[in-house]
């Protein structure tokens, strides 16, 4: 027979149980506790933080990519043949994955703090699992497919070095709480030695870490190069249909100093401005030559060409998400473009006085003009009356330009003294080729540099900073209206801010581990602590009998408890068998839990005899 006497008073603590039940899904009061964590447990958590860590690198990673995000969106083109916001989709999925592992760590860390045990259900295990291979994957994929992608990754920690070290300081003082609880908990003098050392080591790599930063921003204002001059890619192209008049007319008004473009021979030999081997991206071929989608653009004469509309697809598809900043009468002109040809792009960059540069492509092999390729360029060069030095001819590191045109080395680095003896004074390469030392010898040594494709401001700013003289953008509208580089600072604010965070952050580390050890001093540390009021008092007990059932009911679910922990104790029996007086299986309240309430209780109340024979009968 159970006694119907009240034992305890719990507390009504409802959000630790939110917390418990949305981490392991432990909604009952009865299934929690503050016993030690079971190595299963913490290895869970250990994959945790690691999957949270490689989901911070990865959202880093794709934030980053964004100022490549259409050449995504180019790869999977041809797949679906129809323009898809690739990019945006992956960034989504990060983001959600991101939320989600977030959320994950902050219960587990809530956990610790409140001295709980940590379990983590079987369902958010798996979902932890499945993200870590998920980001491995798309490592891999980055790797082989985007590989330059890890120099913009590079490039981004020249300029955000300075704040990423300030974040993590922060990060790692606000878990300095959290961290010290855990210290004082550990039994063993060699783990304390041990995790003591790991988190100094950890915290003074931080401190110093600004020693090792190089960042080209920061430096004073008045010692900043002078800002790159803009080539507009394929015109304004973020803004209006690329390799229109229009889009380089729109880019004109942004003050660009000069177009790149490109350059194909149609099949009556003339040079036209064109980037795809096809018309079906950027024009309406499939309703003027639907049988002509996939043909080579080169099989097509001047006449057929500019029968095609070369600005309605930039509306329809708004490729740059930029389409919202367009006015309605931008968009009338939009709806009227045609395909340029290279003699009114020249004109047209003649009358502006910028310089124009153009990657020449290749007609088939079975071409008429294929080997007349270059004297039609040239042809329609000097028909347009622009000076040859404006024309910014790409080649190798052979030079190879035409009379009086400026020859521009393109792709790769090529040593100082290679482009000196064969007269090139301009280098173009993507920001994924040159280092920053790089530059620094074509600074010194005269040559120009420009590189492509800069989209993002940071990276702008960044290289405004190492004195690139100009780069090649699709966002002339944004990057010309910079007066500064964003994230500039001056050496002497940098070292305030440095020194500023570093000490703030070892007093609140210091003034944890006291607070904590105030606070664990003088008493024992029990990890079986519940959080429970002494019994009532007899009137307090007379007042509170007529309770409803179901209170009852809770408090002798209680005393089956405390009788399950006396019995495992005498019989070492596992706790979490389900045999025990009914409780349920995933039980997780330990065998240490309450024996010291159920000792006072015992000798109290007379309560020891109904006990003995209640583990009699267990046994």
């Amino acid at each position: 027979m159970v006694s119907h006497v009240k034992l305890q008073d719990y507390q009504h603590r409802y959000c630790l149980v939110c917390l418990t039940g949305s981490l392991g899904c432990r909604w009952h009061r009865y299934k929690q506790s503050t016993r030690d964590s079971r190595k299963r447990d913490l290895l869970i958590f250990f994959l945790l933080t690691l999957t949270f860590l490689f989901g911070v690198f990865m959202l880093y990673t794709i934030a980053i990519m964004k100022n490549d995000f259409n050449d995504l969106n180019w790869f999977f083109y041809p797949q679906s043949n129809k323009w898809l916001p690739v990019y945006t989709i992956f960034l989504t999925i990060i983001c959600v994955v991101f939320i989600y592992l977030f959320i994950l760590m902050c219960l587990s860390l809530c956990h610790f703090l409140q001295g709980q045990q940590l379990y983590t259900h079987k369902v958010h295990t798996v979902f932890i699992l499945l993200f870590l291979a998920f980001f491995i994957a798309m490592v891999i994929t980055t790797e082989e497919m985007w590989k330059e992608e890890w120099a913009l990754v590079w490039l981004s920690l020249k300029i955000f070095g300075p704040y990423l070290q300030v974040g993590g300081v922060a990060v790692m003082t606000l878990l300095s709480w959290m961290i010290a609880r855990q210290w004082f908990t550990l039994s063993s003098t060699c783990g304390q030695l041990l995790w003591l050392i790991l988190y100094l080591a950890m915290m003074t790599g931080l401190y110093i870490s600004p020693l090792f930063i190089n960042s080209p921003c920061v430096v004073l204002i008045s010692d900043l190069p002078p800002k790159p001059r803009l080539l507009a890619h394929r015109g304004a192209s973020a803004i209006a249909p690329e390799n229109t008049l229009a889009s380089f007319q729109v880019a004109n008004e942004y003050k660009v100093a000069g177009f790149e473009s490109d350059v194909r021979i149609s099949l009556d030999g003339v040079p036209f401005i064109c980037h795809d081997s096809t018309f079906q991206r950027t024009t309406n071929i499939d309703q003027v030559f639907p049988d002509l989608v996939k043909q080579d653009v080169s099989y097509f004469n001047i006449s057929q060409i500019k029968e095609l509309n070369a600005g309605i697809w930039f509306i329809k598809t708004d490729l740059m998400s930029t389409i919202n900043e367009v006015s309605e009468e931008r968009k009338v002109l939009y709806r009227n473009q045609s395909i340029p040809t290279l003699l009114e792009l020249v004109q047209y960059s003649n009358s502006t006085n910028t310089t124009l540069m153009f990657d020449r492509r290749g007609p088939p092999d079975d071409h008429p003009f294929k080997e007349k390729r270059d004297n039609l360029i040239v042809e329609a060069i000097q028909q347009g009356g622009m000076r040859p030095e404006n024309i910014l001819w790409l080649t190798d590191e052979q030079g190879g330009a035409p009379a009086g045109f400026t020859p521009v080395a393109k792709d790769h680095y090529y040593p100082s003294s290679l482009l000196h003896r064969n007269n090139i004074s301009r280098v173009n390469t993507k920001f994924s080729v040159l280092s920053s030392h790089n530059i620094q010898e074509y600074k010194t040594n005269n040559i120009s540099v420009n590189i492509f494709l800069v989209n993002e401001r940071w990276l702008f700013s960044l290289y405004w900073c190492m004195g690139v003289p100009s780069v090649t953008t699709d966002n002339c509208h944004t990057l010309s209206s910079l007066q500064t580089p964003i994230f500039h600072l001056s050496p002497r604010n940098y070292l305030i801010l440095w020194m500023t965070v570093d000490i703030m952050s070892a007093l609140l580390v210091i003034t944890a581990f006291i607070v904590q050890r105030i606070l664990w001093s003088g008493s024992e540390y029990s990890p079986e602590r519940i959080a429970i009021n002494s019994a009532p008092t007899n009137g307090e007990s007379t007042n509170k009998t007529s309770r409803s059932s179901h209170r009852q009911s809770r408090r002798q679910m209680k005393e089956k408890l405390i009788l399950r922990d006396v019995a495992a104790d005498i019989l070492d029996e596992d706790p979490e068998s389900p045999e025990d007086f009914g409780i349920e299986s995933n039980y997780t309240v330990q065998s240490t839990d309450g024996q010291e309430m159920v000792r006072t209780f015992q000798r109290t109340s007379g309560y020891e005899r109904k006990v003995d024979a209640e583990i009699n009968r267990v046994v």
